[in-house]
């Protein structure tokens, strides 16, 4: 028996409603602060790419049971991403940042918030926690695959911000 286990980061592509969808448009729309010093590195992958690694799998073949993680590198830090969002609207990225600790104080705030009103908001100290992290994922076996992805990432978010937003 043979089982291909493909483990993705969190993917983004065109027509993807995700999470990564709704930070994209946060940037886009400036309805976004950066919280924290941009510094926190997140593994992502565009969706055309898992795809071609999944075919790319499937034609050379495997035995056994392979896993492997997929991420589209190079990682990047909050600060680079924010930058090539802008970049692609044709602007610069706001300078105003908003220090760690007031940003989880504020996200306290909107869950005690939420908790008084029993309503669900798009702000809360988990989501600055997540957005402050670094999600770095391995993929050693997957660059030692010979996998040669089509897109690289930079492309995949411009594809991805001119097929949502425009230009």
């Amino acid at each position: 028996r043979n089982a291909l286990v493909i483990r993705p980061t969190v993917i983004f592509g065109e027509a993807n409603r995700g999470n990564v969808f709704n930070l994209l448009k946060q940037i886009y729309t400036g309805k976004f602060l950066m919280i924290g010093n941009g510094r926190n590195r997140k593994s992502m992958a565009y969706v055309g790419n898992i795809v071609a690694f999944m075919k790319h799998k499937l034609e050379s073949g495997f035995s056994g049971i392979e896993i492997f993680n997929y991420v589209d590198k190079p990682d990047f830090d909050m600060n680079t991403l924010v930058s090539e969002i802008f970049r692609h609207k044709e602007q610069s990225a706001p300078k105003l940042r908003i220090p760690y600790p007031i940003g989880i104080l504020g996200g306290y705030c909107f869950d005690l918030l939420a908790k008084v009103t029993a309503k669900k908001l798009s702000i809360s100290s988990i989501r600055v926690k997540k957005f402050c992290s670094s999600t770095e994922i391995n993929s050693d076996k997957l660059e030692a695959s010979g996998f040669v992805r089509p897109v690289d990432f930079k492309e995949g978010l411009q594809r991805t911000l001119t097929t949502e937003f425009g230009d």
